[in-house]
């Protein structure tokens, strides 16, 4: 083999291994890049949720939340009950557990379960971002004054009184997914649904109101804006 071909050949190799070292330096950024995976996600099954509730039935609200996460950890996996954690860590707890997600970008879609004794419920959270985990259920995030000033919500709360903000469960349903819109800094907005009805359970929704939940280019949370009211169908 002459000289040139030595030192192509050699090149080669050179350029081959660093190629080799960036892609795996990729791969790795990209791998932890999300803090919560798809290894966070439990596939409860029904027996498994009847036997934690059995067992955390007779503890004080305040306690059920941590019996519900330690039974968890007997039918779950590490990454679900540290989800499940991170959720009863938030400023409003509530025990739940990640049934699914979905990619959405910068930030991704959390689909959540909140076990009752008596119903489930769904919920939605936004995950990967920074912080790790936004609870779009925790109506005390909303910017309520702005909604308030709204010349719908005068309107409505001026015949219905009693009116307030609520979540359906097909807001939140397994099936459904919020509205994505590109911001001009880069980032991206979610588009969260809310429900404006009587305080009851079962009352027909009188109105959607729709809440923007803003990320910058580096998925960091930035804000909650108002964004519209959409009066429901007669």
């Amino acid at each position: 083999m002459s000289v040139l071909k030595r030192r192509l050949t050699a090149a080669f190799v050179v350029v081959g291994v660093a190629s080799l070292v960036t892609f795996l330096q990729v791969e790795a950024n990209h791998e932890t890049d999300d803090q919560i995976g798809t290894e966070a996600v439990w596939n409860a099954a029904g027996d498994d949720l009847n036997e934690i509730n059995k067992t955390c039935s007779n503890a004080q609200p305040t306690d059920y939340n941590h019996c519900f996460i330690e039974q968890m950890g007997g039918y779950a996996s590490s990454d679900a009950v540290a989800f499940s954690q991170l959720l009863v860590a938030q400023k409003q707890p509530r025990v739940g557990y990640l049934a699914g997600m979905r990619e959405a970008g910068l930030v991704d879609l959390g689909y959540v379960v909140y076990p009752g004794s008596a119903k489930s419920t769904q919920g939605w959270v936004l995950m990967n971002g920074i912080p790790a985990l936004v609870n779009v259920d925790d109506l005390a995030m909303l910017p309520r004054p702005e909604m308030e000033k709204d010349p719908q919500f005068i309107a409505l709360r001026r015949s219905h009184p009693q009116m307030q903000l609520a979540i359906t469960s097909d807001q939140r349903s397994p099936d459904a997914s919020p509205q994505i819109e590109p911001l001009a800094s880069g980032g991206e907005r979610f588009v969260i649904p809310y429900a404006l009805q009587e305080g009851c359970d079962g009352c027909t929704p009188l109105a959607r109101a729709s809440f923007g939940f803003d990320f910058d280019a580096a998925g960091e949370f930035l804000r909650v804006k108002f964004i519209k009211i959409t009066t429901a169908q007669p």
